[in-house]
């Protein structure tokens, strides 16, 4: 996968996603209810999710398994001292 194509698709994406958010606020017919930002977290979760793990799976500059035949990434977290 190409990394400039996939951060200026995510670049994209997000300036869509804010306009959006942006009409959607402004246009809401409901005035006893009005949209904020507040209302879009859940989806801004799941766009972070989308441009994350899933536009940028773990290749030859993320750090790889620990074991590189296992298939599994090593996160066992460090002990406390």
């Amino acid at each position: 996968m190409n990394k400039k194509i996939n951060e200026e698709y995510a670049n994209e994406l997000t300036a869509r996603y804010i306009e959006l958010r942006r009409w959607a606020c402004e246009h809401w017919p409901n005035t006893a209810q009005p949209l904020t930002a507040a209302d879009f977290i859940a989806t801004e979760r799941e766009l972070g999710l989308l441009l994350g793990a899933r536009l940028h799976p773990a290749g030859p500059d993320h750090d790889g398994p620990a074991d590189p035949d296992s298939g599994y990434l090593d996160v066992t977290p460090m002990p406390w001292p």
